[in-house]
């Protein structure tokens, strides 16, 4: 049984194989996306009750900034995580559009 046809184009079979591999890495980034997104709710649901703690003045100016500046860097990394993720997923769609198209 070969891989390719007689074109030199991948067979039906190791293109639904390739198919079926690229569904799952992009079904297992959406999983991974759907839990970073779930611990920037809570991060936000953090967010809004530090802010209530703000403007009962609970919190202290110094407190707020160390925090602030610790919330900063860890929304720049999610981004640039984020930015990687929407590119992975972006090629992976192209890869799949490709497969469809050979089919």
């Amino acid at each position: 049984m070969s891989n390719s046809g007689s074109d030199g184009s991948p067979s039906p079979a190791a293109a639904f194989r390739a198919l079926d591999d690229t569904v799952s890495r992009a079904a297992a980034e959406i999983l991974r996306l759907r839990d970073e997104l779930g611990r920037a709710q809570a991060r936000i649901t953090e967010l809004e009750g530090l802010l209530k703690g703000i403007a009962s003045g609970d919190e202290s100016p110094g407190e707020m900034k160390t925090r602030l500046t610790a919330l900063e860097a860890e929304n720049a990394d999610l981004s640039g995580r984020l930015e990687l993720a929407r590119a992975s997923v972006d090629r992976m769609l192209a890869r799949i559009r490709f497969l469809e198209e050979q089919r």
